[in-house]
């Protein structure tokens, strides 16, 4: 009888074992879909995002506004609200100093998925650099 009760207790810890390296092989496999990310054009840390793209202390949470700049043509308008249809156009050239025929866009990292956002925005060969906005 307790021989059985023991095998029962090392089974209960193998299956306790095996749900938790699963548990870690999922969130690694979904930490590998920014693997094609460009960190070097986004001008801020991704891990400084919460799961709800908030950034700073427990008590004193809130978001980043964010911008580039891309060319003033329909097709690249059309890909960026494709990728976040919250991102907008912003009157002058930012801090980004936009070039001639560029316009500055505007987006806000209060989602779920603002990596994502940020890593397929810098997979765009047009866009330069993201930068935080900071308001004054």
């Amino acid at each position: 009888m307790q021989t059985k009760l023991y095998h029962y207790h090392f089974l209960s810890i193998f299956l306790v074992v095996l749900l938790i390296s699963c548990g870690s092989a999922k969130k690694g496999a979904t930490d590998n879909k920014n693997e094609n990310c460009i960190t070097s054009k986004i001008k801020f840390k991704l891990t400084i995002f919460d799961e709800n793209g908030l950034i700073g202390t427990e008590n004193n949470k809130v978001s980043l506004d964010y911008e580039f700049c891309v060319p003033n043509q329909v097709e690249c308008l059309t890909k960026i609200r494709e990728i976040d249809s919250s991102i907008k156009p912003l009157n002058g050239k930012g801090r980004t100093k936009c070039a001639e025929n560029y316009i500055v866009m505007i987006g806000n990292s209060y989602h779920k998925d603002i990596k994502k956002t940020l890593c397929k925005l810098s997979q765009l060969e047009y866009i330069t650099e993201i930068n935080q906005v900071y308001w004054e």
